[in-house]
């Protein structure tokens, strides 16, 4: 079946929102310098950091004081989707929730642990430790939105948002719920930025890989039933999952695809694809920022005419455009999620 989005919600290195997404891909900076240009000596830190100051606008400060940064990513941009679906009132109770990540919190906890660290020093406190499971995340969510379904944690790195969002599709299609809040969500960590160094310490000098910064953020998404009345496009169409040893491949077939540059060989010689992994970084579960972006160029005419390819006559404008989030993971396996403003 397909799931009508009612809203979205997201946050990253280019800020909140779907406007600030929208304006960073207007303003389209330039991309990172090639692989062999950066130095395998920089600094362990987030070139694109996600801010959730705004947070403390919406939920008092009191009840976020044991909220680490992974947990505050993920209901920051629970929240702002709540915003653009104008569901002032909240989520309905029987609402599920499937949150994807990749890394979940447990890298940043061991970011706190050093190699050397005595069996004394490995005494984490309580807040640590509740912290430090991979569904610490959606229980906040659930806690804070007063989420009573059906909940779930998919954690298969870079093939969890596919996963996640096939899985928000079965059950609405299984009519265990009518809405399902369903998103992504990984925060920076050492582990991640020296397992992008030695990628780049690796790659040849005309490697297209690792050339996107480490980056951190969480985007959700609101799907429903796409027979909801009043219902508004876009669609998430179809999901797909395949591996590259077998012939399958994933379907470009006059739909445009978002990619990190890491997937661009994949695609073959179709010239109807994009990258906005520049403007949010490299992640496991940077795919629902590719999601975010599909929704916001499918939105925004001008906005999509600016990232399809350009003809005699203008841009390539298909009269029901869709588009394709693909990604590629590191043993060969890939998903694709299409979105278009149609449920067909």
């Amino acid at each position: 079946m397909k799931a009508h989005i009612r809203g979205a919600g997201l946050v990253g290195g280019f800020g909140s929102g779907m406007a600030a997404l929208e304006a960073a891909i207007r303003r389209q900076p330039e991309p990172p310098p090639a692989a062999s240009d950066l130095s395998s000596r920089a600094p362990a830190v987030p070139a694109l950091a996600a801010q959730t100051c705004l947070l403390d606008r919406l939920i008092p400060p009191r009840t976020l004081r044991r909220v680490d940064h992974y947990a505050r990513m993920a209901l920051l941009a629970s929240h702002l989707a709540l915003e653009d679906a104008d569901m002032g009132s909240g989520l309905p109770e029987t609402a599920g929730l499937v949150v994807a990540t990749g890394m979940g919190p447990t890298a940043n906890t061991l970011d706190l642990q050093p190699a050397d660290a005595t069996e004394a020093d490995l005494a984490l406190s309580p807040i640590l430790f509740s912290n430090s499971v991979h569904n610490a995340a959606a229980a906040d969510i659930s806690m804070m939105l007063k989420i009573r379904g059906p909940c779930l944690s998919i954690n298969q790195y870079e093939m969890s948002v596919p996963l996640a969002f096939q899985t928000a599709i079965d059950w609405l299609e299984e009519g265990r719920t009518e809405t399902v809040l369903v998103g992504s969500v990984d925060c920076f960590s050492k582990a991640l930025h020296e397992a992008a160094q030695s990628g780049r310490d690796s790659a040849s000098a005309d490697s297209i890989q690792g050339v996107d910064p480490v980056g951190e953020g969480s985007a959700f998404f609101i799907l429903a039933r796409s027979e909801t009345p009043g219902a508004r496009c876009p669609y998430v169409q179809h999901v797909h999952m395949g591996t590259t040893s077998r012939s399958d491949a994933p379907p470009v077939l006059n739909t445009l695809v978002l990619h990190n540059r890491r997937n661009a060989d994949f695609l073959g010689r179709s010239h109807l694809h994009a990258c906005f992994a520049h403007l949010y970084g490299a992640f496991p579960t940077s795919m629902g920022m590719d999601v975010a972006a599909a929704l916001a160029l499918l939105r925004t005419e001008q906005l999509l005419s600016m990232c399809l390819p350009q003809s005699e006559g203008g841009p390539m404008l298909p009269e029901n455009p869709r588009i394709g989030c693909l990604k590629r993971g590191e043993t060969g396996d890939w998903g694709m999620i299409v979105v278009g403003r149609d449920g067909r």
